[in-house]
Formats: C-alpha cells, sequence, structure tokens
C-alpha cells in the first residue's frame, strides 16, 4: 500500500538504485508494482505525479522512460511544499548546515509582507538546506510576530518550518503565490552554497498565511539551478 508519497519516493530510489538515467525504460508497471511491493493503482497514481513534474515521459504502444536528470530535485509550483518537503519527495536526505537565528528591522517589503510598521522588531531564520549532505538551498524566514514565541523554542536545525506550524501550532497553512527572480550569485552566497560568483541562482519569494489570510512568515529562499528543476503546469484559458 502507501501513500502517493511514499510510493513516489520508491519508485525515485528504486530508478537510482538501478542506476537509470535519461532515456531509460522502466518495467511494465505489474513488474513495478511487484518490485517495490505497492498495489497498481497507487503505482499509477504515482506515475501520474511524475508524469506531471517532468521526471518520466510515456509513449503510448512503447513503456514509459526516465526523462529528466535524477540528481535534479524537481519542484511543480502548483504545490505548496516547504523546502524539507521538497527534498524528501525527490528522494534525498533534507539537512542544514548552518543554522543562525536573529533579530532584523523591518523594511517596507517586510512590513507589508507581515503587517508590521517599518522598523519593528522580525525574527528570522538563516540557513543552508541540503540534500545529501549537499548545499543546495539559501533561506531566511521571517516570522510573524505571532508566531514568534513559539518559534523561539526551536532547537532543531533541521525542523521543517511548515510542519512545525501544522502539527504543533495546529495552523493550516493556505494557498499562496511565489515570485521567482534570476539572480546573480553572491561572494556570500557562494560561500554558503558553494558555488560561484556570479553564476545564476533562483530567487523565491514568498508569503505563507493561514486559511484566513493572516501572515505566518515570509520566506526569501536562493536555489543552485544545477541541482533544481522547476516547473509551472500552464493551462490553456478556455
Amino acid at each position: 500500500m502507501g501513500s502517493q508519497n511514499t510510493v513516489r519516493e520508491k519508485i525515485i530510489n528504486y530508478m537510482k538504485a538501478n542506476d537509470l538515467k535519461v532515456g531509460d525504460k522502466l518495467p511494465s508497471e505489474s513488474a513495478l508494482s511487484e518490485q517495490i511491493d505497492v498495489n497498481r493503482l497507487t503505482l499509477r497514481e504515482s506515475l501520474n505525479v511524475l508524469r506531471g513534474e517532468g521526471l518520466i515521459s510515456t509513449q503510448h504502444g512503447t513503456g514509459t522512460f526516465i526523462s529528466s536528470d535524477l540528481k535534479h530535485i524537481s519542484d511543480t509550483l502548483n504545490n505548496n511544499l516547504g523546502i524539507t518537503e521538497m527534498i524528501e519527495v525527490a528522494g534525498f536526505k533534507p539537512g542544514a548546515k548552518e543554522f543562525e537565528r536573529e533579530l532584523v528591522v523591518a523594511d517596507e517589503e517586510l512590513s507589508q509582507k507581515l503587517g508590521v510598521k517599518e522598523g519593528s522588531d522580525i525574527l528570522v531564520f538563516k540557513r543552508v538546506r541540503t540534500a545529501d549532505n549537499k548545499p543546495v538551498i539559501y533561506s531566511m524566514d521571517y516570522i510573524a510576530s505571532s508566531l514568534v514565541p513559539e518559534f523561539l523554542n526551536i532547537t532543531d536545525h533541521n525542523v521543517s518550518f511548515y510542519q512545525f506550524i501544522e502539527e504543533e501550532m495546529n495552523l493550516s497553512i493556505d494557498n499562496s503565490i511565489a515570485e521567482i527572480i534570476p539572480v546573480k550569485c553572491t561572494p556570500d552566497l557562494a560561500v554558503k552554497l558553494e558555488y560561484k560568483v556570479n553564476e545564476p541562482l533562483l530567487k523565491m519569494k514568498q508569503k505563507i498565511t493561514d486559511v484566513k489570510g493572516n501572515p505566518l512568515l515570509y520566506a526569501v529562499e536562493y536555489f543552485r539551478p544545477d541541482y533544481f528543476i522547476i516547473l509551472v503546469n500552464r493551462r490553456r484559458r478556455k
């Protein structure tokens, strides 16, 4: 059995264990379901997810093939996943290489995103996020004032803030809009991400709210593009 995400991970782990590369063919659904010990219905649903993410493609009458490098972490912007979830569902082990917590003064942007006055103190967590111990994201999470007392108790550097908000604070995270901007890697980010100065990075900015629209946090993240594929499901207007 198993949930869709669990089965998705099993499929990706199967691909990695068998060293499958772009262009290689997957076994039939019946054979694959036996090899990873899941039922065919859940397998089919998980294959559809991978197909939508661009990791596999199906040619009718021929079979299903690997269509993306498994060394990349694929994320579709249709799903509001936290970084930990994003790395986990791609079949990698999430972690944090650095963990900083400090107070900063809210500028105009933070004031608008978190609903506070300019000049207010804002708690920010800065982390280098890793996938299989390799630095892939530098994240800065600015915390809404209503959540600060709970967040000050966090000691686990690897904690998923999404899970913490939903499981420890019993708050439901709503949909959100992410803004992605191509930027050049600064000397500081180059050190943190073990990357080259002036090489391109993907900068993502996202305001996270609860289902009532109350701000929870404002995330600013820098992604190494050699590790990430960002996918958007674009639909034709009818």
